[in-house]
């Protein structure tokens, strides 16, 4: 909110980057840690977690705006910023003296990320992460200019984009749901690939549909099943990629689910960079049908690998994930009341040799020699 005075062009452009490189850092934080302390407070309801953290995440993004632009026409620039860190700080706050964080077990080796990231399955898992992001970010940077071509108002353009983020707020939480109880997150992902697809088709639409005309109740339509396609794939990738990491031979520890979070939440950031970088480049190049063709493309082959993963058993893992501690020993079982009781010879044998002390006497045997055993006696 400060920027607003800050006069020179260049201190503006490097303030403005530090707070975006600051905000990004900040973030990344706090989405990981978040999805962490409710993975290990729902273990058996990870998807359903990372579901309803999207839903707010997207909540979040829709009335955002609106109030915003309340703020601004109240105060100004410096207000909506102003309450904003404020509303952040005291959420802070009252998260550190309300919440009950779980307990941390961190062990003396080192996280596998390497071993984690060069698995087939989770690769596949973070790559739809990656696609999904990037789907958002092209619709974001390029819908608005090509609805403007259309001859559309702001109120329907506005309308356009509330439409998709009402949808997947409310497709989120029912995916997740879903990927928990029902079905194969595999399975989800490929669903939400084939609703994306669909989008692409009539949005543009794309260059072998040249003959359909959008319109505004179409691309309304479209961006429908565009929310919830991105909610379900953005959702059930995360999923895949716990699943992968366990059929892998990793535990289900929180410095696992830990790692997972951050490699999916830098995959989504990614995604989220390379969209309005590389769609707005190829909006200027080849228009916005094309563009669809080729996040068509995208989704296909994502589509494919996610069927793949849903049909094909992963392999057996080269090795499993043993806890850390001491391995305790195996009690002695005590048979005395049991059906089949210690012979004397067991018990002979468990018993301690009593110590021998050393004696200065002779000692002679009474037992009968083998002449004597043999022998008649009349």
């Amino acid at each position: 909110g400060m920027l607003q005075w800050v006069n020179d062009t260049t201190m503006f452009l490097v303030f403005s980057y530090l707070i975006r490189f600051l905000e990004g850092v900040g973030a990344a934080a706090t989405w990981t840690s978040n999805l962490s302390i409710l993975m290990a407070k729902f273990p058996e309801r990870k998807a359903t977690v990372k579901a309803w953290c999207d839903a707010s995440f997207n909540f979040g993004l829709t009335i955002g705006p609106v109030i915003g632009a309340f703020m601004y026409d109240a105060g100004g620039f410096f207000l909506p910023f102003a309450v904003t860190g404020t509303a952040i700080l005291l959420s802070g706050i009252i998260v550190l003296l309300v919440t009950d964080f779980p307990d941390m077990e961190h062990g003396d080796v080192d996280l596998p990320v390497m071993k984690i990231l060069s698995n087939p399955r989770v690769l596949i898992a973070l790559a739809t992460c990656t696609i999904g992001a990037y789907s958002v970010g092209t619709i974001e940077a390029t819908l608005s200019p090509f609805l403007e071509l259309m001859d559309l108002n702001v109120k329907q353009i506005a309308i356009a984009f509330l439409v998709m983020s009402l949808c997947s707020v409310l497709a989120t939480p029912i995916f997740g749901w879903l990927c928990d109880s029902a079905f194969s997150p595999w399975i989800i992902s490929g669903t939400g690939c084939v609703f994306m697809f669909v989008c692409y088709c009539f949005i543009g639409p794309v260059p072998y549909l040249a003959f359909f005309q959008p319109s505004f109740l179409t691309v309304c339509g479209s961006l429908v099943a565009q929310g919830f396609g991105c909610a379900a794939v953005l959702v059930a990738s995360f999923g895949s990629a716990q699943v992968a990491a366990v059929a892998a031979g990793f535990s289900e520890s929180m410095e696992i689910q830990a790692v997972v979070s951050g490699l999916f939440t830098s995959s989504f950031a990614l995604g989220n960079f390379c969209g309005p970088t590389v769609s707005g480049i190829l909006f200027d190049s080849i228009g916005f049908n094309w563009n669809c063709l080729v996040l068509q493309a995208l989704v296909v082959i994502i589509l494919f690998l996610n069927i793949f993963c849903a049909i094909v058993e992963p392999s057996s893992p080269e090795y499993m994930a043993i806890p850390d501690g001491t391995i305790e020993p195996t009690p002695q079982l005590d048979r005395r009341d049991s059906v089949f009781p210690e012979l004397p010879a067991d018990v002979i044998r468990t018993r301690p040799a009593p110590a021998r002390r050393p004696s200065r006497l002779r000692k002679y045997s009474t037992s009968l020699s083998v002449y004597e055993r043999n022998s008649v006696v009349y």
